[in-house]
């Protein structure tokens, strides 16, 4: 199987192919279609769990793999392949020519990998959810020991649960996201069906009586009227049985807590900032990755200049024709409005920002305060520079700062609202500025608007990629394919 999804790279990934540091990731992706770049990652992580785990099954999903699914491939392991499958996934990501750009450990016992390919401007998005044993909203209610012992062989070749453990599996996390519908319904009856004796087996751990009745005659008559009206009751009896016992959980609760830790010091999400000067592009490059990594995240919000925690305000600045046009504030109005920002900045990054990379949401800027320090004009400052200055040193700062660069001309034919001179100036000190703050991408913005999504999605799954990777201890990626090092402070796309 391997070896299949080896020769079918080969016959559409061009050999000897120089690539430039406008080419981080795409590689040999821009002739294959989503759906192909899905099915040749399918078919490496089948054959990558057949030859490097001691047992696996997918867990759900599967009618059509590999060559066709969603997104997820949800699938179990024993624990210790489970620490071992890192440096499994990220093999399938170099084999197949994608970036692990994600790591989320939702349970303390599941992770979920999101692998990512970048052709054009579309983001391809596959995602292995590993399990061992199987936890949901932090209950025990599956062991991977026995879903794994009574596994089966699957005619498309590869491994996935008995009919009774798919059964049980399936209904559970229906019922905890109170999710279900006829679609669901449909296939717990087709389980059902396949071994009615073992799926009521399955029913009488978690449910008792008249329930547990209730759902042996919907699953096989496949009438789930009832569940409309019970789904509530049916979840409450749920978790009343778990797959724990209260000692077990009390001795568990140390990892409950250890794994909480984790997601709040290091958060799944992630926080961006574009600068530039009028006329770069940013509204519209914001709008194209606000959309295409909408998968990727939870949920992508995004901001102008500041978070708006403590005065809420539109996060669309509008249409601004002059913006130099009002009188500059007094002094002593511009330094309070400085100490006004700073802590608009501080107590929106702690009550909006982090909650919301902890749940992992992509926070967007459109502006920053280091514009503030380039056109001060903007927002009317008169005060001393160095207050600017030393308030842009102590805010929080962005994981990633995106520059979007074009020579003076190219700004003043795509926007006039300020003298051309000044267009020169601002551009000159953006570079100058770039140069020295930390984690700031250029990207060359006066290319068509394609382009310049295409390389600033590529900074994005670059920048992810390296956390991803430091995150499980693994090889960290270089940042391009030219060997340009990572620490320097700026880069040019």
């Amino acid at each position: 199987m391997r070896r299949d999804a080896f020769f079918l790279l080969a016959a559409h990934s061009p050999r000897n192919k120089t690539l430039s540091a406008n080419s981080l990731i795409d590689g040999a992706r821009q002739d294959l279609s989503s759906t192909q770049v899905k099915a040749i990652a399918a078919h490496a992580l089948i054959a990558a769990l057949s030859d490097g785990s001691k047992a696996y099954c997918i867990l759900s999903g599967y009618e059509q793999l590999p060559d066709a699914f969603d997104t997820d491939i949800d699938f179990m392991v024993d624990q210790d392949d489970f620490q071992r499958l890192p440096r499994l996934i990220m093999e399938v990501a170099h084999q197949t020519n994608m970036r692990l750009f994600q790591s989320v450990e939702h349970e303390m016992t599941a992770r979920a990998y999101l692998l990512v390919s970048l052709s054009g401007q579309e983001l391809t998005i596959v995602q292995p959810d590993s399990a061992s044993d199987y936890r949901h909203f932090g209950s025990l209610w599956l062991r991977a020991s026995e879903v794994l012992a009574e596994r089966r062989w699957h005619a498309r070749g590869f491994w996935i649960p008995s009919a009774s453990h798919e059964f049980a599996y399936y209904l559970i996390k229906r019922l905890n996201k109170r999710d279900f519908g006829r679609q669901h319904g449909c296939k717990l009856h087709r389980l059902y069906a396949e071994d009615s004796h073992s799926c009521d087996r399955m029913l009488a751990r978690f449910w008792s009586g008249q329930q547990r009745s209730a759902l042996s005659r919907m699953a096989a008559s496949n009438d789930w009227a009832q569940m409309d009206q019970s789904l509530e009751s049916f979840r409450r009896e749920l978790q009343r049985n778990t797959a724990e016992s209260f000692p077990q959980k009390v001795a568990a609760s140390r990892k409950h807590m250890f794994h909480f830790l984790n997601r709040v010091t290091r958060p799944t999400g992630g926080w961006i900032a574009f600068i530039g000067p009028d006329g770069c592009g940013k509204s519209l490059v914001i709008d194209a990755i606000r959309k295409q990594f909408s998968q990727t995240f939870r949920d992508v919000q995004c901001f102008h200049l500041r978070p708006g925690f403590l005065h809420h305000k539109s996060n669309a600045e509008g249409s601004v024709t002059d913006p130099h046009g009002q009188p500059p504030r007094g002094r002593i109005a511009s330094v309070a409005k400085v100490f006004y920002f700073v802590a608009d900045y501080f107590f929106g990054y702690l009550f909006q920002l982090v909650p919301a990379m902890i749940r992992s949401h992509l926070i967007i800027f459109d502006r920053y305060i280091d514009d503030l320090l380039v056109d001060s004009k903007r927002v009317r400052y008169s005060g001393p520079k160095w207050l600017l200055q030393l308030a842009a040193r102590i805010v929080p700062r962005p994981d990633l700062v995106v520059l979007l660069d074009a020579p003076a001309e190219v700004l003043w034919s795509r926007k006039q609202e300020v003298p051309f001179n000044e267009v020169v100036r601002q551009r000159a000190a953006y570079l100058r500025m770039a140069h020295n703050l930390p984690s700031t991408i250029v990207v060359d913005a006066a290319q068509p608007v394609p382009g310049v999504v295409h390389d600033v999605m590529e900074v994005i799954v670059a920048h992810f990629s390296r956390r991803a990777a430091a995150r499980l201890g693994l090889q960290v990626p270089p940042l391009s394919a030219d060997g340009i090092e990572p620490d320097t402070s700026s880069r040019r796309c």
